[in-house]
């Protein structure tokens, strides 16, 4: 298979994973950040729980996800899950990202510093 063709059809296949959800619309992703990679794709968020890179990369003799996770204050504290199905991705990168204790509070909190 030729790899330029794949790069692209990767990348598009995670995002149309993210776009069946309203959950990554939480992450904060900021859309000029998006990067095609060679079997996935790479973004920056604005979580509650992290802030910094996300990259999504397809891993076909598993036929699961590596997620790699790169904090904006800490580039060398890198978190790395591996294995992550299909089914859980959107998931796992919210519970790494986003998804905290007491959240409902910190989205009524946020939300009231937006409204000022």
């Amino acid at each position: 298979m030729n790899t330029t063709e794949n790069k692209p059809s990767m990348a598009r296949y995670i995002w149309r994973i993210f776009q069946h959800s309203a959950i990554p619309l939480s992450w904060g992703i900021c859309f000029a950040s998006v990067r095609t990679l060679s079997n996935g794709t790479e973004f920056h968020v604005q979580g509650f729980k992290m802030t910094g890179y996300v990259r999504v990369e397809y891993d076909e003799g598993s036929d699961t996800f590596t997620i790699t996770l790169t904090p904006d204050d800490n580039k060398e504290n890198r978190k790395i899950i591996e294995n992550v199905y299909l089914d859980n991705l959107i998931s796992v990168i919210d519970e790494n990202v986003e998804y905290c204790e007491d959240y409902e509070t910190k989205i009524r909190q946020w939300l009231r510093k937006q409204a000022v």
